[in-house]
């Protein structure tokens, strides 16, 4: 064999591997051509993330926490769900106590979360537990079974359904949503500004791989959505925009007559996100409990993730108002995290171990430079969103 045949050998071995490893490439690839060259980010990341047969969410193999790509605050401790419990106790205090109320949590992952506010309601407010009609939303059936899976095995009984169908059901609830990293999984434009103007960024295939070009804007939702802010990314920088995130809180609180919805996830207010100096964006790829360089590789085998703009989910909210923001860390300080781990010392000497494990818990879920700097958004419709447990200032807790 020449050398020549041996190169076109193996540059041949290489796309066929290539596509063995990440059956989803020519699947994208093909929807490129099919629409002229190029798709929005958009588009990619909703077919990276959520293609029914190879997206990264519909893997029927998904691992959660040390297993899998990465950790998220239920996987840490079963006390981050019970510390929540605490808190829609008070909502459906707040609420006047219904005989039913909608307890909807979308993108529930694991199940793990749902799973330890239902625990912690069931040992510790059983009234409530009796009143709560547990949904457990998301996009992807694989994901749905095997949140059915978690609740059931520990004895409870919950509504499965897929997001856009429940978003589709007639008629309004009363009640609680509470997401943990839903909204920054949801499909998302890039965009570039260069002066005055704003070009956004597509997924294009150049020699049967993928790459990134620029373009006018597919949509003048983009131009509105900044509009509407009242500013623009900085000059020469890239960002995200969240249309599809903003579409989906909108449609989520026209399924609500009354309650509350608590969205605890990365992000910032506007101002921030889209400040001067934020030159790259906050896009980021994972594999492994590692970032990846290029957002583009193995797609479907690949975690996708951005900071959302809590800006414009408040506003998409009609009929809510909204608290300013608070972190993870104060959130769950003020819910009661120090109580937790006080009573946990008073059984150190009987078990070591789990005391250290509990407080390794505690310390991640509150540590400023992960998951404790997640932001906790807070709105209510028809019922008090002043001095709710989750937003009060620590001053309060030491006062006590």
């Amino acid at each position: 064999m020449t050398d020549q045949h041996f190169d076109d050998f193996a540059l041949a071995d290489d796309f066929t591997l290539a596509a063995e490893s990440a059956p989803l490439l020519p699947v994208i690839l093909e929807r490129i051509a099919a629409e002229g060259g190029r798709i929005t980010f958009a588009e990619f990341m909703g077919l990276a993330l959520g293609h029914p047969e190879y997206g990264y969410y519909s893997r029927e193999d998904l691992a959660w926490g040390e297993h899998g790509d990465y950790e998220t605050s239920p996987e840490v401790h079963p006390i981050f769900g019970y510390l929540w419990a605490r808190q829609v106790l008070e909502c459906w205090e707040r609420l006047g106590k219904p005989a039913e109320f909608a307890l909807v949590e979308p993108g529930a992952g694991s199940g793990a979360f749902m799973a330890s506010i239902l625990t912690w309601l069931r040992a510790r407010a059983p009234e409530c537990f009796a009143a709560a009609r547990p949904t457990v939303l998301d996009g992807h059936p694989h994901r749905l079974l095997q949140q059915r899976a978690t609740l059931e095995a520990r004895g409870f009984v919950a509504e499965h359904a897929l997001t856009e169908d429940w978003l589709s059901l007639p008629g309004t609830v009363t009640g609680v949503m509470i997401s943990n990293e839903f909204f920054d999984a949801l499909p998302v434009h890039l965009v570039h500004r260069e002066g005055d103007a704003l070009r956004e960024i597509y997924v294009a295939s150049e020699d049967a791989r993928l790459a990134l070009v620029e373009g006018d804007l597919s949509t003048d939702a983009i131009s509105r959505y900044f509009d509407r802010l009242g500013l623009q990314p900085g000059d020469d920088a890239t960002a995200e925009v969240g249309l599809a995130a903003r579409d989906v809180m909108s449609r989520f609180a026209a399924r609500f007559e009354r309650g509350y919805v608590l969205t605890v996830d990365y992000g910032y207010e506007a101002r921030e996100l889209y400040a001067s100096w934020r030159k790259q964006g906050t896009l980021m790829a994972f594999r492994a409990h590692s970032p990846q360089p290029d957002p583009l590789d193995q797609p479907g085998l690949t975690d996708l993730t951005y900071h959302v703009d809590f800006t414009s989910l408040a506003a998409a909210a009609e009929g809510f108002d909204a608290a300013p923001l608070t972190t993870q860390a104060e959130a769950l300080t003020v819910l009661g995290l120090a109580d937790a781990l006080r009573v946990a010392g008073e059984r150190a000497s009987s078990d070591v171990q789990r005391y250290a494990a509990e407080r390794r818990a505690a310390e991640t879920l509150t540590d400023m430079s992960g998951l404790g700097r997640i932001k906790v958004l807070a709105l209510a419709k028809g019922a008090p969103l002043e001095g709710l447990r989750c937003l009060r200032p620590l001053e309060s807790l030491m006062r006590q």
